[in-house]
This record gives C-alpha cells, sequence and structure tokens, in this order.
C-alpha cells in the first residue's frame, strides 16, 4: 500500500508562502500568518454542528477507551481553527492543522449486511462517512450512527475485555442497505502521545 504523509511543516508552508504581497486586508493579514494547529474538547451539553461552525469548530464523535478496558463514545469538537488563505488567489477560509502525520489512507466500502463484530481500532485514526450510513456500539452500550459529512475520530486500540471472554472494544454495522462509503485517515502516532482514557484527544 502506498502511503501518504503530510507533515505539519509542509502545510503551514503552503499557508505562509501566500503571504507575498504587502497589504492590510484581513485576507492578506490571514495569509501572512502561520497556520493555526488544532486541538479537541468536549463539546458543550446539547451542541450543534451549526453553534459549533459559529464558533470556528468542527463538531466530530470520538470513540476511545478508559483506564478499565471499556469504551465509550463522546461528542467532541475541533478548536483553534483560524482564517487563511490556504489557495491564493482563492479567497482565505477557517482552517487548522492537525498535529500528526499520516501513516495510511484508506477508502473502504461496506456491503449490505455487513457486520463487524467485537475489536478495537489498530490505531489512531479518523473515519469519514462519505456515502450510506453505519453504525458503532460501545461496551457501555452507546450507540454512535453516522452518515454522510458525519466523522468520527477511533481511539479506542487501549481496550480490553472486564472479564475472560468479555466484549473488547466496538461492534460496527451497515445501516440499511445502501453501501457505506469511507475514507479512513490511520496517524502515525508521536513518541510517547497516549490515547488511553481520554474522551477527546489528537
Amino acid at each position: 500500500m502506498r502511503q501518504i504523509i503530510i507533515s505539519t511543516a509542509f502545510a503551514a508552508a503552503l499557508v505562509l508562502s501566500s503571504g507575498a504581497r504587502a497589504q492590510t486586508s484581513a485576507p492578506a493579514i490571514a495569509a501572512r500568518q502561520p497556520a493555526s494547529v488544532i486541538s479537541t474538547a468536549p463539546a458543550p451539553p446539547d451542541d450543534t454542528v451549526q453553534q459549533a461552525l459559529a464558533r470556528n469548530e468542527i463538531s466530530y464523535a470520538n470513540v476511545w477507551a478508559d483506564d478499565k478496558g471499556q469504551t465509550h463514545v463522546t461528542k467532541c469538537v475541533l478548536k483553534g481553527l483560524q482564517l487563511h488563505t490556504f489557495a491564493p488567489p482563492a479567497a482565505p477560509y477557517v482552517m487548522g492543522i492537525a498535529p500528526e502525520d499520516i501513516e495510511s489512507i484508506v477508502f473502504s466500502v461496506l456491503p449490505a449486511g455487513w457486520f463487524g463484530d467485537w475489536h478495537h481500532a489498530p490505531g489512531p485514526q479518523w473515519v469519514i462517512t462519505l456515502s450510506g450510513q453505519w453504525e458503532v456500539q460501545t461496551t457501555d452500550g452507546s450507540t454512535l450512527r453516522q452518515g454522510p459529512g458525519e466523522f468520527q475520530f477511533n481511539s479506542d486500540e487501549s481496550a480490553f475485555a472486564a472479564a475472560p471472554g468479555g466484549h473488547v472494544g466496538h461492534t460496527a454495522r451497515l445501516v440499511g442497505s445502501v453501501p457505506n462509503v469511507r475514507m479512513i485517515i490511520t496517524l502515525k502516532k508521536r513518541p510517547g502521545q497516549s490515547y488511553a482514557n481520554q474522551s477527546c484527544v489528537l
């Protein structure tokens, strides 16, 4: 499998290179500033996608494991996005750079009737739904259903069974009869980085 690696420094350089013209407009100021690195946090109670966007934040769900090995779903937001010019002369827009490099990018199709029994993510990964619907269930009984344009972060690789023969991680299944198309972006872990027992983490 061919791997695609995009470093934070390279992405930041793309943004910085757009600020060569001396102007005082807001787009020009945004173009001269380095791209911001995003962070994560739990979403406020009852937060909506629209409310998050009004704060320049992006909603997503995190599937994670606690220190007892049990898994949960938490609604989180990406924070720290700022106005930048990414591809001049196109107008600037709000954006941010993830603080990690990419291990691989995989496109997958779940066929009708597909079910994935109890398992945990092989590594930290973003799963972006392109079409169709799918559903995840965690060991605490939570259910997460996602459709086109929704995405989640899977960081439950530290999950383990509370008792011998118990459930580990999460199940996954196709919802409906329309195949589910997803893009899975697996990340390289930074040295010393842990995803265990953290509900919203990069």
